[in-house]
């Protein structure tokens, strides 16, 4: 099989990392991934955000946590970095290119040996006034909403592999 196409068969959701942090070599790749992800008329009106600060990734998951209600233990899953991509709220396409953006880091990470996780409740509490605080203390834009984020690191455990659903395609010759 391609190797493309096989990276993305690789690909799965990782819940469970290791201490270990991600070199800098593959933060610097990981980002190159977000950089060249294919935008709307080729605007790139995002930004992008590496964190990789443990104790600031637990800051925000824990603002995330209060403005979202969720469990006491909920940490991002207690990654060793954490990709953020935000873009101007006004943009009709900023959803997409930021799932594109995203996607590209996901691919990239498992390419690199690492685990990823898409996470989705930063982008749903991205304007609480303290998960902002925080957010625009990291360097997301303010005139920004969150438009996906992700947890990375060493998985510490293989991921679990769902089958795909039946009747999802249709071809029309």
């Amino acid at each position: 099989m391609n190797e493309v196409i096989q990276n993305m068969l690789d690909r799965h959701s990782c819940r469970s990392f290791t201490e270990q942090p991600i070199e800098k070599e593959k933060i610097d790749d990981l980002l190159t991934a977000a950089l060249w992800a294919p935008s709307g008329m080729n605007c790139q009106t995002w930004h992008f955000t590496m964190i990789t600060n443990v104790e600031k990734i637990q800051k925000l998951a824990a603002a995330v946590r209060k403005a979202d209600n969720r469990p006491e233990n909920y940490n991002f899953y207690a990654p060793t970095a954490f990709f953020i991509v935000s873009g101007e709220r006004d943009n009709r396409n900023s959803f997409l290119d930021g799932s594109a953006a995203l996607e590209n880091v996901l691919l990239a990470a498992t390419s690199l040996g690492l685990g990823s996780c898409w996470i989705n409740q930063v982008r749903d509490v991205c304007d609480d006034p303290e998960v902002r605080a925080i957010l625009t203390e990291y360097g997301v834009p303010e005139s920004h909403i969150v438009n996906a984020a992700a947890s990375l690191g060493y998985a510490a455990q293989p991921a679990t592999v769902h089958e795909r659903k039946e009747n999802l395609v249709s071809i029309v010759e």
